[in-house]
């Protein structure tokens, strides 16, 4: 199946987009029979849901059907359904529809203590202090005894590479909270923080392709990100709810992202191989991510911020449209790494920043990072949208949308460019040196 062309995200026609052929990761559901882990002091229903889940990766149609794509259809919600306390990763195979649709699904994870390192370098918003050690360390809980620290992982087998792990998978609606079962009887600064609760993503794909994630709420995840494309070829996150992100205070804010499109290296693979494949042909469209009751919003919605270790390890053909933002506390909307980006029609309401795209050349990720090479992009459109900028808490001061070429080491330029037709207030427009636009276009101060 061939990628999305860029005639296709400009002229919109992405509601197709993401079309697959059924069967076309039948090759793994002869192995993948038995993909969740047996999980002692599970409830009966969350253990039926990964047997079912277990049946879909190998092929078996249980009660609920097939949908239009191939993919056999595994209904979480159901009439008094109680909540899925989820002990370990939930693990969804190849051609499968988890339906969460009326279900609520939390985290309740074994951790350890683990030391951190507070970030002094960036800026951060006002928080409760974390009380450190003499070397600006603290102790804080990470995940033990689970597949990786997400409540849901795609199916991997060792060793994969590229995008070849079983996909045409869909993981649609449903509640999806990593914290609460650890907080719920806190208060006060120990609860703004989550201390008890370990940093987590909430719902993963590596190495894969044909991904769908529609209609889902995510609420206060911890430190990391809501949805995390890694190394995926051809992705959707449609029509879904991120509220609340406790700030990560081990990191700048210009990690936060609650859609975060990454590539597998040596120190963020969560299965597979860290080959650096980029994540290609996504859509993030009609999306919200804001504050919850109790957590403040996102430091961005979507975006992303490693570069590959090679040359050539860039993301490509991404469209952004048509998604509201709240009081993001970076750049509500923020592209590193992609060629071929469509940012398209968003609403961005006082946040630090608005939209911001930047080549990042290749480097490989030592102490202090190792330049290897250019990683040029070329194709950026940043059109019809509404930006209001307003300073933030943690006093950062950022554009409404400012398009940046890396100079550090190679020079990376980013190549036609066109910036038209958005309205901004509190925020102008800034394009750095080895920026260049599309010829016949005038690009907007």
């Amino acid at each position: 199946m061939t990628g999305i062309s860029r005639r296709g995200l400009l002229r919109g026609s992405v509601a197709g987009a993401v079309t697959v052929v059924g069967g076309a990761a039948s090759a793994g559901r002869a192995s993948a029979a038995g993909i969740n882990p047996s999980v002692a002091g599970e409830a009966a229903h969350v253990r039926a849901l990964r047997k079912a889940l277990d049946d879909a990766a190998a092929g078996v149609v249980g009660p609920h059907g097939v949908d239009d794509k191939g993919r056999i259809i595994v209904k979480a919600g159901y009439a008094g359904v109680p909540t899925y306390t989820l002990l370990n990763t939930l693990i969804i195979g190849a051609n499968t529809v988890l339906d969460g649709t009326g279900a609520r699904f939390v985290a309740k994870f074994g951790t350890v203590t683990k030391r951190y390192t507070l970030d002094r370098t960036n800026q951060h918003s006002p928080s409760p202090e974390y009380a450190t050690d003499g070397q600006g360390t603290f102790g804080a809980p990470a995940v033990s005894g689970a597949r990786a620290a997400t409540m849901l992982l795609n199916h991997v087998p060792s060793g994969t590479q590229g995008y070849s792990a079983p996909g045409n998978i869909m993981v649609k609606g449903g509640e999806w909270d990593p914290i609460s079962a650890y907080v719920w009887n806190d208060s006060g600064p120990a609860r703004a923080r989550a201390d008890k609760a370990p940093p987590m993503n909430v719902l993963t794909f590596t190495h894969t392709e044909d991904v769908e994630v529609e209609g889902v709420t995510v609420w206060n995840v911890k430190w990391w990100h809501a949805v995390e494309l890694n190394a995926v070829r051809r992705g959707a996150v449609r029509d879904c709810f991120f509220k609340g992100w406790v700030e990560n205070p081990t990191w700048g804010l210009w990690q936060g992202e609650a859609v975060q499109l990454d590539l597998p290296l040596s120190g963020n693979t969560w299965a597979g191989a860290h080959d650096g494949t980029p994540t290609v042909d996504v859509q993030v469209q009609r999306n919200y991510a804001g504050a919850s009751g109790s957590q403040p919003s996102w430091a961005k919605l979507v975006g992303s911020h490693t570069g590959g270790e090679k040359v050539g390890q860039v993301h490509a053909r991404v469209l952004i449209e048509g998604n509201v933002v709240d009081g993001a506390k970076w750049d509500a909307i923020g592209a590193m790494n992609t060629t071929d980006i469509v940012v398209r029609d968003n609403t961005i309401n006082n946040s630090v920043g608005g939209v911001y795209v930047s080549s990042v050349s290749a480097r490989r990720f030592t102490q202090p990072p190792v330049q290897v090479g250019a990683n040029p992009v070329s194709g950026v459109d940043i059109i019809g949208n509404r930006v209001t900028v307003t300073a933030g808490a943690s006093g950062a001061s950022r554009n409404a949308v400012r398009v940046s070429a890396d100079t550090v080491g190679f020079v990376s330029p980013v190549s036609d460019v066109e910036v038209t037709g958005n309205e901004v207030s509190g925020g102008g427009f800034y394009y750095t040196p080895h920026v260049t636009f599309r010829p016949g276009t005038t690009p907007q101060r």
